[in-house]
C-alpha cells in the first residue's frame, strides 16, 4: 500500500503493510517493548506490542487484547471513541466474530452452574448453630423492632432482617430454603469478581483463575451455607467497587448511585462494612483513568456514603474512644493476618489434611502466590498509544482491599477486640485475584509450574469442600432434639446450657419447648481473676430451679461460655441418678432422675 494511499485513508503510514490490521495503524516494536518477558510483561499483555490478532490495541487507554478486531474487553468505551477519530475505521461484530464471546459466555456459564452446584449438594450437610438461628428469629420480630433495630445500639446488621423475612415468605423457613438465599448471593459475586478481576488486570486468564478460585473456595462455599450476611455483604462490596471502576472510566449518574447504593446496603447488613469506605475513596484517587470530569460526581458521592452511615456513628464512635468488654479474644494484628489467611487458603475444616505442616504449607503457597501476584501487577505494563505505563494502581487497589480492613479493625481493637475471620470475609475476593495474578505469572514462568500449582489448589479446594461436609462441625441440635422428644415425659424439665441453645431446640422441636429452664451461670470472676460463685452457689439454684420436677434433662453445647468448670453437671451427679448420657457433635444431652437424698 503506497504512502499517498494510506493518507487519503487518513491513516498515518506505517513500514509495510503488516502495519495495519482492520484499519487501525499499529506501531513497530520498540526496543523496550522487545525486552518486556517475564511475569510482569505477560500480565501486561499477551507480549510485546506487535501486530497481530493478539497485539495489543494502541487506541485503548486499557491494554485491552485484540482477537480479530480491535479492543476486546469488557465495560469500556475506548471502541466507541476510536470510531470518533478521525481516520479510524472500528471493525463490526461481523468482523471480530462472535464465536470467541459465545465460548466465553459458555465458559463463564458453566463455571458459575458449578459454583451453585457445590454450595447447594452440600447445603444441608451440617446443621443450624446459634447465630443462624438468631438469624431466623430476628426475621420475624414485629415491624417497629425491624425499624428500630436500624439505630439500636450494638445491633448488627439490621438490613438483613428483612431481607431475610421477605425471602421465608417467598420460598419458606426450612433449613435448605433459608440457606439458598446465602447460595444465590455466593453464586453472584463469582461473576462480578470475574468482571472486576478483568477490569482491574486487563487479563482474561487472571480474571479466570479467579473466578475458579473464588467458585471452589472452601471458605466462600462454608458461609454461602449459612443463614446469615456472609455472602451478601461481599457481593455488595464487589459492586461497588466495580461501579466505582465504571464510574472513573464512564462518568455516569447510574454508576455513581450503584457506589451510594451498594455501600449503604453493605453499612447497614454488617456493622464492619463501614471500612469500604476508606478503600473506595482510596480506590478513586489512585485509578489509572480517572479524569477531570469525574473528581466532582466522585467527591460529592464519596462524601455522601458518610450520611447514610451517621445514624451509626452515633452509638458506634463513642465505643471507639473507651475500654470495653466484648468477649472476643485478644489478637495482635499478626495473629490476624495469619488467622485470615488460613481460613482463605484452607477453608473452615480439610479433615485429615488439617495436619499443621499441610497447613503451613498451604499458607506459605496461597500467601507466596498472592505477594507474587501483587509484585508482577505492579512491574506489568501495558502498551497505549501514548507510551507504557505500568499497572501499580491495580496491585495497590488490591492490596488496599485486602489491607485496610484489617489495620482497621485491629485499630478498633485496641480498646476492646472484634476480630473474627468471618467479619472480613468481603476482602477475600481480592486475595484471591492476586493470587490468580501471582498464578498466571507463574504460568509465564515457567509453564508446567503453574499447571502444577493450578491444579493443586483445585485439589485442596475440593478435599476442603468434601471435608466440610463429611466432618460434623456445627452442633447437631437436630438429633439431639428427637432424642428428647422420643424420650421426654410429662414432669420433665429441660435445663439449657448456655440458655440461648434453647432456640436452637425450638426451631428443630416438633412440639414445643415445653416445661424448660436456664442452667446457673458460674464465670463470674473477682479483680484478681478468681471464681465468685462455686457449687453452692450451684445446688441453691439448681435446688429451686428442679422443685416438683421428677427428672431433668440437661442439653449442654459451648459450656465454658457459661461454667468453664462444669459444676451444673458435678452437682446433678453427685446428687441426682445418671440414667442416660447421649454425646452428639457439638451437644451433649444428659438424663437425670429425682434425688437419692431429700435435700
Amino acid at each position: 500500500m503506497s504512502e499517498d494511499h494510506q493518507k487519503s485513508r487518513g491513516v498515518s503510514p506505517c513500514r509495510n503493510d503488516a502495519q495495519i490490521r482492520h484499519g487501525v495503524p499499529v506501531s513497530a516494536p520498540t526496543a523496550r517493548t522487545r525486552g518486556l518477558a517475564g511475569a510482569g510483561a505477560c500480565l501486561g499483555g499477551e507480549g510485546p506490542q506487535l501486530c497481530g490478532p493478539r497485539a495489543s490495541c494502541p487506541l485503548c487507554s486499557e491494554g485491552s487484547q485484540v482477537r480479530s478486531g480491535c479492543c476486546e474487553q469488557t465495560g469500556d468505551n475506548s471502541r466507541e471513541d476510536a470510531g470518533k477519530m478521525p481516520g479510524i475505521r472500528v471493525p463490526t461484530v461481523q468482523e471480530r466474530g462472535s464465536s470467541p464471546r459465545l465460548f466465553l459466555w459458555l465458559k463463564r456459564t458453566l463455571l458459575l452452574f458449578l459454583a451453585f452446584v457445590v454450595r447447594v449438594s452440600t447445603l444441608e450437610a451440617q446443621g443450624l448453630w446459634r447465630d443462624e438461628v438468631d438469624q431466623w428469629r430476628f426475621a420475624f420480630q414485629s415491624l417497629d423492632e425491624l425499624v428500630a433495630n436500624f439505630t439500636r445500639p450494638g445491633w448488627n446488621g439490621p438490613l438483613y432482617s428483612p431481607i431475610l423475612r421477605w425471602w421465608i415468605a417467598l420460598s419458606g423457613e426450612s433449613v435448605f430454603a433459608m440457606r439458598l438465599l446465602s447460595v444465590i448471593w455466593g453464586v453472584l459475586t463469582v461473576s462480578l469478581v470475574i468482571v472486576l478481576a478483568q477490569r482491574i488486570t486487563r487479563d482474561r486468564r487472571t480474571a479466570a483463575v479467579a473466578g475458579v478460585l473464588v467458585a471452589f473456595s472452601p471458605y466462600l462455599i462454608w458461609y454461602a451455607q449459612e443463614i446469615k450476611m456472609y455472602t451478601w455483604v461481599p457481593m455488595l462490596v464487589v459492586l461497588a467497587l466495580y461501579a466505582l471502576d465504571r464510574a472513573c472510566r464512564q462518568p455516569r449518574l447510574v454508576w455513581w448511585a450503584v457506589v451510594l447504593v451498594a455501600t449503604t446496603l453493605a453499612i447497614y447488613s454488617h456493622i464492619l462494612a463501614a471500612l469500604l469506605i476508606p478503600v473506595l475513596v482510596i480506590w478513586f484517587v489512585v485509578h489509572p483513568a480517572r479524569g477531570p470530569r469525574v473528581w466532582g460526581g466522585g467527591l460529592l458521592v464519596l462524601a455522601g456514603l458518610t450520611l447514610p452511615y451517621l445514624p451509626l456513628l452515633g452509638w458506634q464512635a463513642p465505643l471507639v474512644l473507651i475500654d470495653r468488654q466484648t468477649g472476643y479474644p485478644v489478637y495482635s494484628l499478626g495473629q490476624m493476618t495469619l488467622a485470615l489467611l488460613n481460613g482463605w487458603s484452607l477453608g473452615i475444616s480439610q479433615g485429615a489434611w488439617g495436619t499443621p505442616s499441610v497447613t503451613l504449607v498451604a499458607m506459605i503457597t496461597l500467601g507466596g502466590l498472592a505477594c507474587l501476584g501483587a509484585v508482577s501487577l505492579g512491574l506489568s505494563e501495558r502498551r497505549t498509544c501514548t507510551g507504557a505505563r505500568t499497572q501499580w494502581r491495580a496491585a495497590v487497589r488490591l492490596v488496599v482491599w485486602c489491607g485496610v480492613p484489617l489495620l482497621g479493625v485491629w485499630i478498633v481493637s485496641q480498646r476492646g477486640p472484634i476480630f473474627t475471620d468471618r467479619y472480613l470475609i468481603w476482602s477475600a475476593p481480592a486475595f484471591y485475584i492476586l493470587v490468580a495474578a501471582g498464578t498466571v505469572a507463574l504460568r509465564c514462568l515457567a509453564r508446567p509450574l503453574g499447571i502444577v500449582f493450578i491444579a493443586a489448589l483445585l485439589i485442596l479446594n475440593g478435599h476442603g469442600w468434601m471435608a466440610q461436609a463429611a466432618v460434623p462441625i456445627k452442633p447437631a441440635f437436630e438429633r439431639a432434639t428427637r432424642l428428647v422428644e422420643d424420650r421426654r415425659e410429662a414432669r420433665d424439665l429441660l435445663l439449657f446450657q448456655i440458655p440461648f441453645n434453647h432456640h436452637v431446640f425450638d426451631y428443630y422441636a416438633t412440639v414445643g419447648l415445653g416445661d424448660w429452664a436456664e442452667a446457673p451461670f458460674t464465670n463470674w470472676r473477682e479483680a484478681d481473676g478468681s471464681y465468685q460463685v462455686g457449687v453452692d452457689y450451684v445446688g441453691q439454684e439448681l435446688r429451686r430451679l428442679l422443685m416438683g420436677y421428677d427428672r431433668v434433662w440437661l442439653i449442654t453445647s459451648e459450656v465454658a461460655l457459661w461454667d468453664e468448670r462444669e459444676l451444673v453437671k458435678q452437682w446433678l451427679t453427685e446428687s441426682y441418678v445418671l440414667i442416660s448420657a447421649d454425646d452428639y457433635p457439638g451437644v451433649s444431652v444428659l438424663l437425670f432422675g429425682r434425688p437419692l437424698r431429700a435435700d
